[in-house]
């Protein structure tokens, strides 16, 4: 009969799983705290201000989680644990995503605001309202592929298996 030994990189592969989790449910939630802004606030300037915040706010967490994530993947992966390949795609589009949004977009979105506010009207009746329109559009897809990565990350990690504390040896 064949002993198959405990994983010696429990510990790592457990940090891996909680902060991925962690962070898809948090993205989840931001998405959520986003929507009920606009749903909840009856200036939609505001709540989109609100949302934005949100997200440049989370966005130093999903950086740092996903920072963490990539770095323990790959030293795992060079000590031979391959199944952690497939989760670094997502991540890299996930750090992409992230810091075009909070870091580009979402700052001349709030310089467009602020330059129609000088102008005494609000951004939608500015000469700015299409760009400002176009600019928020691509925050939303960028939120939507924030969530979808971060949902591909959390189940490639629970569906593998990887980590359940056996590994096969022959």
């Amino acid at each position: 009969m064949i002993e198959v030994p405990k994983s010696q990189y429990r510990l790592p592969f457990l940090l891996i799983r909680i902060l991925a989790y962690l962070m898809a449910g948090t993205i989840f939630i931001q998405a959520l705290g986003c929507l009920a802004a606009y749903l909840l606030m009856i200036d939609s300037q505001a709540a989109g201000m609100l949302a934005h915040l949100l997200m440049q706010n989370l966005s130093y967490y999903f950086l740092g989680c996903t920072f963490i994530i990539l770095s323990l993947s790959n030293l795992l992966i060079k000590r031979g644990i391959s199944q952690l390949k497939r989760v670094r795609w997502p991540l890299l589009i996930l750090v992409v995503s992230v810091a075009t949004a909070s870091f580009l977009l979402i700052p001349r979105i709030d310089h467009l605001r602020e330059t129609a506010l000088e102008d005494g009207m609000p951004v939608m009746l500015s000469p700015f309202a299409n760009y400002f329109v176009i600019l928020n559009s691509i925050v939303f897809l960028l939120l939507c592929a924030q969530i979808f990565c971060g949902a591909l990350v959390a189940w490639r990690l629970a569906r593998d298996g990887i980590g359940s504390g056996a590994t096969s040896s022959t």
